[in-house]
């Protein structure tokens, strides 16, 4: 019989919730991305594209991915697992590999898409702060 406790790795709670779930943050990332992608769309029509006036499409996709991005974290976090921010976090990493396709197929720089994380990460910071005004606790537990 062996009376040695189990060493710390070994031990895992009944109830241990995983660190995450794959189905909901794809989705998530999912949404924000179609979102982002729609507001640039939108904007490089709205402004004729940056032949016409690079310094006009360039800021008109920037507001536009602010704001449409921020609703895509908004709903987010409403939709989110329990532990929010880890989700929202783990969302905004996703969606910032996704943009590794600007890189490659429409001219955005390495240390554009670099520095793009601060801005997900005020997009995330906005969008998860707001879902707590439609879902002040995420998860089944919230009522």
């Amino acid at each position: 019989m062996n009376t040695t406790a189990p060493s710390p790795n070994q031990r895992t709670p009944k109830n241990a919730a995983p660190f995450a779930r794959v189905g909901p943050v794809l989705r998530d990332v999912v949404i924000v991305s179609i979102l982002t992608f729609i507001g640039g769309v939108i904007a490089g029509v709205a402004t004729g594209g940056p032949q016409r006036d690079p310094q006009r499409f360039i800021f008109a996709v920037m507001i536009s991915n602010l704001l449409l991005g921020t609703v895509g974290f908004t709903i987010a976090g409403c939709l989110a697992p329990p532990a929010r921010w880890r989700h929202l976090g783990l969302v905004a990493l996703g969606a910032w590999f996704v943009g590794l396709i600007n890189v490659a197929f429409f001219g955005t720089r390495v240390l554009q898409w670099i520095e793009g994380a601060i801005f997900l990460a005020v997009m995330m910071g906005i969008g998860g702060a707001i879902s707590y005004a439609f879902i002040p606790k995420s998860g089944p537990k919230a009522a």
